[in-house]
């Protein structure tokens, strides 16, 4: 759940040279298509970051066909796109989550139901496989007509602290639970789209599981600051310095700086519970 900066290229140009390289019956579609397409683009633009709602373009169905094969079936244009895309290094960390690696690209509004914007670079997120496949067609929930998912290109939330983790040592076991909590400031309808993102990207589970993996490559070290004389001290400053490193790059609402802020303020953790997150010998 982060900001990612829109790519610096000329979506007509685009448009133009992916449908340049097309064979002759697409090109000529895409071509006749041109103006709807790029109108939608400006209405795209225009509504940001509410486009859940925007109005469909008026293509035939062979215009529209023609403009999901632009991005499927890859021309040289569009594969030196989908390369501008992903191989910056702010987007390697998938937005979506900011767990994984970005290895596919996401249609924020989804291709089926807007194939205007196919090959529309403002629309295409990079993001991680499980973020794309959780994410499917959805753009609206259906009860509330509210956005299910933040657009990261568009949707910019104050540095509000919103995300909490507790955590508790437990029969040898680590539990972590992490929730959103609606900060003082934070406009209801953000809170909503926060929320729906949070819950239909499974994010407390993916942080809950993805944590406990992460501090079992920290053991070590925790183990060292913990020492023979058992330094719980040292062990709640170790994480203290660590969530300050993680906010100062990724922001207070990092979900592994707000994990290490909650097991550094953890008595039971710091005076040896972290030998629950000892790796088992495989």
């Amino acid at each position: 759940m982060r900001s990612i900066p829109l790519l610096n290229v000329d979506a007509t140009t685009v448009f133009d040279d992916v449908a340049a390289a097309k064979h002759l019956q697409r090109r000529r579609r895409m071509h006749d298509a041109r103006t709807n397409v790029l109108a939608a683009y400006q209405e795209y633009i225009e509504a940001v970051p509410e486009v859940g709602g925007l109005a469909k373009a008026v293509l035939t169905d062979q215009q529209k066909e023609a403009m999901q094969h632009a991005f499927s079936v890859e021309t040289a244009p569009m594969a030196a796109l989908r390369q501008k895309l992903l191989k910056r290094t702010c987007v390697a960390r998938c937005p979506f989550c900011g767990i994984s690696e970005s290895s596919t690209l996401d249609h924020y509004l989804p291709k089926e139901q807007y194939p205007e914007f196919s090959i529309f670079p403002n629309n295409l997120v990079p993001c991680c496989a499980v973020c794309n496949t959780r994410k499917r067609d959805r753009i609206l929930d259906e009860d509330t007509n509210v956005r299910m998912f933040l657009h990261p290109c568009y949707d910019a939330i104050a540095v509000l602290e919103f995300l909490s983790v507790r955590t508790r040592v437990e029969a040898d076991a680590l539990v972590i639970s992490y929730r959103l909590v609606q900060p003082e400031g934070m406009a209801d309808l953000t809170f909503q789209h926060l929320s729906s993102h949070f819950k239909e990207l499974d994010l407390a589970d993916r942080y809950r599981r993805m944590g406990l993996e992460h501090l079992g490559g920290q053991y070590p070290a925790l183990r060292r600051a913990y020492g023979v004389g058992q330094h719980a001290e040292r062990v709640a400053e170790k994480l203290i310095e660590g969530a300050e490193d993680f906010e100062e790059i990724s922001g207070v609402n990092y979900w592994l700086a707000k994990l290490y802020r909650a097991l550094a303020a953890n008595v039971d953790f710091c005076a040896g519970g972290f030998e629950a997150v000892r790796p088992q010998p495989v």
